[in-house]
């Protein structure tokens, strides 16, 4: 049954909001799975932080266009599933790189971060890629490393004062010292 104009809108608002929250989307081509492996697919995606969903091309494209995100042709043609990484792409990604090791009929086509493109054979490199909270730490412990080491060069001098009082404390008796 074809879909009226209010409904396609409906759609492309969806798939915009989606979009929206998403870091990256990789596209797989489904044909032939059955519905049971769909959804144990579904399920291993969204402990990924990801969602996966058959997409209509045509309107998926203008969604992408609304979002000013990349729209790849060759990528959105055929039967199309997306899976969307709402937390981190290289994971949604090896998520579904280890499900085509058991499911021969998901096929990945390639994947979409904003205007960024990648083919079938960039994602095993994509997927390898350190995730978004991996870097974060990476980059505070770049960014305070100076600042210790500052703080160890302005506390140095005073802890060679309280040494040397302490030891002239020491040598001397308590007594004098107080």
């Amino acid at each position: 049954m074809p879909l009226n104009k209010d409904r396609k809108e409906e759609i492309v608002a969806e798939y915009v909001e989606m979009l929206k929250r998403t870091q990256g989307l990789i596209v797989t081509e489904y044909r032939g799975m059955s519905m049971a492996r769909f959804d144990t697919l579904r399920s291993k995606l969204r402990e990924a932080g990801a969602s996966y969903n058959v997409t209509k091309n045509t309107l998926f494209k203008i969604a992408l266009k609304e979002v000013g995100m990349a729209v790849p042709e060759d990528l959105l043609s055929g039967p199309v599933a997306v899976g969307f990484a709402y937390k981190d792409l290289p994971s949604t990604v090896k998520a579904l790189i280890d499900a085509t090791k058991d499911n021969e009929l998901l096929i990945l086509k390639g994947a979409i971060a904003q205007k960024s493109v990648f083919k079938e054979g960039q994602l095993k490199t994509l997927s390898e890629l350190p995730s978004l909270d991996q870097l974060r730490a990476s980059l505070i412990g770049i960014l305070t490393q100076p600042m210790s080491s500052l703080v160890s060069l302005l506390v140095q001098p005073q802890r060679d004062v309280v040494g040397i009082v302490a030891a002239y404390v020491e040598k001397h008796g308590g007594s004098e010292a107080a």
